[in-house]
């Protein structure tokens, strides 16, 4: 069982190219328009940390709940997951771009603004960046010890290992679940500091995990393509299949409860969010995300003998890629930078962030066996069957 992976020249070379193309972007960005730009910089940093959290969640899951289907491939979620650390540095520079993003940063701005004023206490930069930095310092090293212990198992093989993986994994849940709802108020928002929803930070965390799903997809079939991964059948298809399609019903119920509740209210402290992405010009945006991310998913991958195909579980993860750069897209520009803009700029930007946070996964991946050799549930998972 060949369980070695190393980068070829070829998808290094394109990586690099995906990168540099990045950096254009950046740069023609901060030269015509810098508040453009720094938004786009929140949007890509969010985008790849959620499907990160969301494939370490899935990862932590397979551990908590003893599941030996996965056993196969779970070195790929938790490869999933290397981005965090460029993550935080990435994060970390938006402090710069802070006036940009969010309203509540401007000098001055709880002189005028009364709300913003009676939120002064948490809405101020010092604490926004303190607790970035304790978002951090909870995942990475929580990431870095679940990595440790799946190399200590490649290594040395034992339970000892599989037993220690499930206890990090746990508090990893914890970690993620808390500490991604407040991130996604902190980060996203607050960039429209007069409205409110008490499921915002809740449908990001949850959903995070449906991106992560996709992702997992992704890499798993083209590892596979790669040569790696022979045992993957059927069983394991549909399995996958299933959690695309339970969280396309998570996503559509979660969306739909959220913008209902608050239309119908018809309170201005809440529909002042909907109202430009609903009538204004946001409108094909915001009739793209539930399409995207909920009806076809769900009608596709409904039926089993449909969902588990390879063509169709690959089209639906790459679909979803684009319908997390939409929600996304929708919920940070129209607060932040406010007038409607697509090019390459937002294009470049994202293939940039794309070829790094590629980079990072085949990096970790080429330091890890694809395949865990002593997982104590491997046999079972080679086994899998419907």
């Amino acid at each position: 069982m060949d369980t070695s992976f190393k980068p070829s020249k070829k998808l290094l070379a394109i990586l690099a190219a995906m990168i540099a193309i990045g950096v254009v972007a950046l740069i023609a960005g901060f030269a015509t328009d810098s508040a453009r730009t720094w938004p786009n910089i929140l949007l890509n940093n969010m985008y790849f940390i959620t499907i990160s959290i969301g494939a370490l969640m899935f990862y932590g899951i397979q551990y908590i709940t003893g599941s030996s289907w996965s056993a196969l491939f779970q070195r790929i979620p938790l490869a999933a997951g290397a981005f965090l650390p460029a993550g935080f540095i990435l994060m970390l520079l938006l402090y710069f771009g802070l006036h940009d993003i969010y309203e509540w940063s401007h000098p001055g701005i709880t002189e005028t603004d009364k709300l913003i004023a009676h939120k002064a206490p948490f809405l101020n930069v010092p604490f926004f960046m303190i607790r970035m930095v304790i978002y951090f310092a909870l995942w990475i090293p929580l990431f870095i010890m679940m990595r440790k212990m799946a190399k200590k198992e490649d290594l040395e093989g034992g339970e000892q290992w599989y037993i220690k993986s499930a206890f990090y994994s746990k508090v990893f849940i914890f970690a993620a679940v808390l500490i991604f709802s407040l991130a996604a108020i902190d980060w996203i928002m607050t960039i429209d500091a007069h409205w409110y929803s008490t499921i915002f930070g809740f449908r990001a965390m949850i959903t995070s995990m449906y991106y992560g799903t996709a992702i997992i997809i992704l890499l798993v079939f083209y590892l596979k393509n790669l040569g790696f991964l022979k045992e993957l059948n059927e069983a394991h298809r549909h399995d996958l299949a299933r959690y695309l399609f339970r969280f396309s019903i998570v996503f559509g119920y979660l969306w739909f409860m959220q913008f209902l509740i608050l239309w119908y209210a018809n309170i201005p402290e809440l529909t002042v969010y909907y109202s430009p992405r609903f009538l204004g010009e946001w409108q094909f945006f915001f009739y793209a995300e539930p399409l995207i991310n909920f009806a076809i998913p769900f009608i596709v991958v409904m039926a089993d003998n449909t969902g588990k195909k390879k063509p169709v579980m690959i089209g639906i993860s790459a679909l979803l890629m684009v319908g997390l750069w939409v929600s996304l897209f929708l919920q940070i520009m129209p607060g932040s930078y406010g007038v409607l803009k697509l090019g390459f700029i937002e294009i470049g930007i994202w293939i940039g962030y794309a070829g790094l946070y590629l980079l990072m996964v085949f990096t970790a991946l080429s330091r890890i066996r694809v395949v865990p050799v002593n997982h104590p549930m491997l046999q079972e998972s080679i086994h899998h069957h419907l």
